[in-house]
């Protein structure tokens, strides 16, 4: 399954996308992987394949969520596949 994990805004200068990324790599482990990443308009993306499905990659989706709000940025975004616009993380803890 993909999760887009969208950032609407910049990030706080004591973090950058790297860090960001780092993070939700250790969120899921051996069960996905960050795979793409861009930037533009102020805005950011970073890519993220689960590689399960059905109810263990809802998991997997709080799981980066957690990992998010953890580091206070509850504010960005995740989009698993199915969803046009997806969600703060905040929302989905």
């Amino acid at each position: 399954m993909f999760v887009e994990i969208i950032g609407d805004q910049p990030l706080p200068d004591a973090v950058d996308r790297d860090d960001v990324e780092d993070l939700l790599e250790q969120a899921i482990g051996d069960e996905g992987s960050v795979t793409g990443a861009g930037t533009g308009d102020g805005r950011w993306h970073l890519d993220v394949d689960v590689d399960t499905g059905g109810r263990q990659a809802q998991l997997l989706v709080r799981r980066l969520a957690q990992a998010l709000v953890d580091a206070e940025l509850g504010w960005v975004r995740v989009r698993p596949e199915a969803e046009d616009t997806g969600l703060p993380a905040s929302a989905l803890v």
